[in-house]
């Protein structure tokens, strides 16, 4: 059952090359067959929906991961039952609050058409979150070919569903922005289904065992907690970025519609090396972990992942700013998306060198300390956004620059972190990890 290393990079990255070529299709259909409107709803409400999500799906996975990698193949039921079991705990207070949160938060985000679209995505924190578990659990295993497999198969079977919506007639902007959730949440259950069946074998009529449930809450809270600020962070900038451009002198669907532009179309484009460096992040985290005592080797292995993903970042940032214009009028046809784009090409660069620092920060142990520069870098970006964006000279423009400023200042703030984790003798690896910043 188990995978080398190098084999589950390699599955792993042909799995996210499928799954973001099938996403880039998906927001394509998505662009062309929603108006501007109801793709702004849409993006709104998915900052509320990955802040819900978050608890289930961000820290459980990586601590089943850790604990079935260290009981092995004989551990994996009751690790699995019992990280069940958080996760089903979890959805208990987490879907009814969102529920009935779910007035406040549309008014807040200044749409009422958002609701919806919340509603759909209620189901999805236990379906996503039992996902996250089985992820985790083969990941422990040395086993990336069946989680590939499933996202491969839930992005198919979203992409299906959505295109059948779309030949629908119309609807209203409101239902039309909560439809991708309901084919998400179908997706969901499938993949869910799927891996029920696969490791029917590891179900057992004992009861969760309550010492492995602790663990699994204590591993997961750092990373969980990490993951909570940076995605609230993106959450208020959904429900201050429309407020802001509508007091450039926009109305709400002109203002929807603009966000809808940057968070559906240019966003998108910068994350496309994430293809190969999502999967170099997963894989490198526990190599970097095992050479904890061997700093001459983790920097090696960091040097090299900068470069790699700077070989990959660059060509897609060239591309960005050099096809800007056959983006906008061929592939998007949205007028005014083309200087957007070419302003945002150098966070393709940005957001690559962070992914695979991530890696490095994990295995190191090092969340604590890079969590204030996430802060910092997010609060820089909510300052500027509502400084610049009701700036008419600025607008779009505004929320562009403010993104770019805020991964900057994480980029520097974590190259620094890493550094002198790695080059001074009072915070060397072996420190770091006697003092029990890294889950052990």
């Amino acid at each position: 059952m188990g995978m080398s290393l190098r084999r589950q990079a390699m599955v792993l990255t042909l799995a996210n090359a499928y799954t973001r070529v099938i996403g880039f299709a998906l927001r394509l259909l998505l662009a062309r067959g929603m108006s501007p409107e109801a793709l702004g709803v849409m993006e709104m409400t998915g900052s509320v929906t990955m802040l819900a999500l978050t608890p289930v799906t961000a820290g459980v996975p990586v601590a089943v991961s850790r604990l079935s990698a260290q009981g092995g193949p004989r551990n994996a039921a009751a690790v699995l039952k019992a990280g069940r079991q958080v996760v089903a705990r979890m959805s208990l207070l987490l879907a009814p609050g969102l529920l009935l949160l779910s007035p406040l938060i549309a008014w807040l985000l200044g749409d009422f058409r958002t609701l919806p679209a919340i509603w759909t995505s209620v189901p999805m924190i236990f379906l996503l979150g039992q996902c996250a578990v089985y992820s985790g659990l083969c990941y422990g295993l040395n086993c990336a070919r069946l989680p590939a497999m499933a996202e491969c198969g839930e992005q198919t079977l979203r992409v299906m569903l959505i295109f059948l919506w779309l030949m629908l007639p119309a609807q209203p902007t409101a239902i039309s922005a909560a439809m991708p959730g309901v084919a998400e949440g179908l997706a969901a259950l499938f993949v869910l289904t799927a891996f029920s069946r696969h490791f029917r074998h590891l179900k057992t009529a004992d009861a969760p065992d309550g010492a492995l449930m602790g663990d699994i809450r204590r591993l997961s809270g750092p990373m969980t907690a990490s993951r909570m600020c940076l995605t609230g962070m993106r959450a208020l900038n959904a429900v201050l970025l429309p407020m802001r451009l509508r007091r450039s002198g926009l109305s709400a669907n002109g203002a929807a519609a603009q966000f809808g532009m940057l968070s559906g179309m240019a966003m998108p484009l910068t994350m496309l090396p994430g293809v190969v460096t999502g999967a170099l992040c997963m894989v490198s985290s526990p190599m970097v972990a095992r050479q904890e005592h061997q700093p001459e080797k983790v920097r090696a292995t960091c040097r090299r992942l900068m470069r790699l993903a700077l070989m990959i970042s660059l060509p897609c940032g060239a591309a960005m700013l050099l096809g800007a214009d056959f983006l906008e009028k061929v592939v998007y046809r949205a007028d005014g998306l083309a200087p957007l784009i070419r302003l945002l090409a150098p966070l393709t660069v940005l957001a690559a060198l962070l992914q695979v620092l991530s890696g490095v920060v994990t295995g190191l142990g090092l969340q604590r300390r890079t969590l204030t520069g996430t802060l910092a870098g997010s609060a820089l970006t909510l300052v500027l956004t509502a400084w610049l964006c009701p700036l008419p000279a600025w607008g779009l423009r505004g929320a562009a620059v403010a993104t770019l400023a805020g991964h900057a200042l994480r980029l520097v703030w974590t190259l620094a972190v890493v550094r002198r984790a790695l080059h001074s003798p009072e915070a060397s690896t072996e420190h770091i990890f006697k003092k029990g910043e890294f889950p052990s």
